[in-house]
């Protein structure tokens, strides 16, 4: 018989600490430190420690040495882990006596598998009492397979733009995703959304969910489960939403703005996060001070700290600081074959067939420049338009149809280019 400490997860031995263990390969297309990666409207740190919280193992800071007479449950310095996920873990370690590290079923572990780039460093493991820690004692540990009790969700894609008419995507609270390549960053942030906006929207019991159904139903007024799911949403202190804009089904931090006829749905803001007027955010995750600007879209996008977005991006990740000026487009998908991404020293396919572009930290994209799916630009890097499209000499006495050559105006005839 195993004594188990108040509130300690079921399944761990009595006396388990937690920490963390570092990531063997650099951040790739993201600047560091690691922990303030954004996920899910807080950074990748405090959501590891209230994962670690959940399963009652307070998560030390980072270069506390554990000791080695203890049993240990380490985290990837860059893995997004769910308490869920921690609790599930401790279920599958037996009599606590085997090195063991996590492992994922179903689909979700087949897009584990396509999302690690062929990394072989577990994101999650537990070492018994004795010993050091060290890579080569994690490698060995023996892989257990964790039920992530997954639900497949479809989402129907435009005929003919896409390999498939249905993205099939398996969401899981019992997730452990790597998150330190942009790609990885991207899709931790896009299959967490679901499961987390449902959780802290539907409530924690029973009575919070019903008063927060009254409230959609009375809101919606409609018995419409599409118009009823909708209006699930969550508005911080200090927020300004426009009477006029769309809010739904999205999470909203403190002084966060909404401008006029802006739309918002299935959104994670942090705090003060700005959406401008008749901007379109959809299925995305903004960092503290983020701004979509006005007129541009955002779809299935992460905003770091201080990030704007003038343009059109789609499954793109911008990092601190960086920005996407008007009129610019992040391509999400190659037409003539499967998007392919730089990992790990080699060239990879992207997951799913599908993703954008990431920008480095304070690097500006300028307004008309385009870049092809599966790019990462470096940071501070300032990207522009060529200039032979700018028109920077102007004859005052031109008349008539002219158009721009090595950036001076030359005259064209009727017809010519149609």
């Amino acid at each position: 018989m195993r004594l188990l400490l108040p509130g300690l997860a079921p399944g761990l031995p009595a006396g388990t600490l937690a920490g963390r263990f570092r990531r063997a390969a650099p951040l790739e297309g993201l600047d560091g430190p690691v922990g303030g990666l954004p996920l899910l409207g807080l950074t990748l740190g405090e959501r590891q420690g209230r994962a670690c919280l959940e399963a009652g193992l307070p998560l030390p800071p980072d270069g506390d040495p554990l000791p080695e007479d203890r049993p240990r449950l380490l985290i990837r310095d860059d893995a997004a882990i769910s308490g869920d996920a921690l609790k599930a873990f401790a279920l599958t370690l037996g009599d606590g006596r085997a090195d063991l590290r996590f492992g994922a079923g179903g689909r979700v572990g087949n897009l584990l598998a396509e999302l690690s780039f062929g990394d072989p460093d577990p994101l999650l493991v537990y070492l018994a009492p004795g010993g050091p820690d060290g890579p080569a004692r994690r490698a060995s540990a023996a892989e257990v397979k964790v039920d992530p009790k997954e639900r497949l969700v479809e989402f129907p894609l435009a005929p003919g733009q896409f390999p498939m008419d249905v993205l099939e995507l398996p969401l899981s609270e019992r997730c452990a995703w790597p998150v330190g390549h942009w790609v990885q960053l991207l899709w931790a942030n896009l299959l967490g959304l679901g499961p987390h906006l449902y959780r802290v929207l539907g409530g924690k019991n029973v009575l919070q969910l019903g008063w927060r159904l009254a409230g959609a139903l009375a809101s919606a007024r409609s018995l419409d489960p599409g118009r009823v799911a909708g209006r699930y949403r969550r508005v911080g202190r200090g927020c300004k939403v426009h009477p006029s804009a769309v809010v739904e089904g999205s999470w909203l931090g403190d002084n966060v703005e909404i401008g006029p006829q802006a739309v918002v749905r299935g959104c994670v803001l942090a705090d003060g996060a700005v959406v401008e007027a008749l901007a379109i955010a959809e299925g995305c995750v903004l960092g503290a001070g983020a701004r979509v600007q006005r007129q541009a879209l955002t779809k299935f996008s992460v905003l770091a700290a201080g990030a704007h977005n003038g343009g059109d991006v789609q499954l793109a990740v911008l990092g601190r600081g960086a920005a996407v000026k008007r009129g610019a487009q992040l391509f999400d998908q190659a037409f003539d074959q499967r998007a392919k991404v730089r990992a790990n020293g080699g060239l990879h396919p992207a997951p799913l067939g599908l993703i954008g572009v990431c920008v480095g930290a304070g690097t500006l994209v300028g307004a008309g420049v385009r870049v092809a799916p599966g790019r990462a630009l470096p940071p501070g890097l300032q990207v522009v338009s060529p200039p032979r499209d700018v028109l920077r000499r102007v004859d005052a006495s031109a008349r008539g149809l002219h158009s721009i050559v090595d950036g001076a105006l030359a005259p064209l005839t009727e017809g010519a280019g149609a």
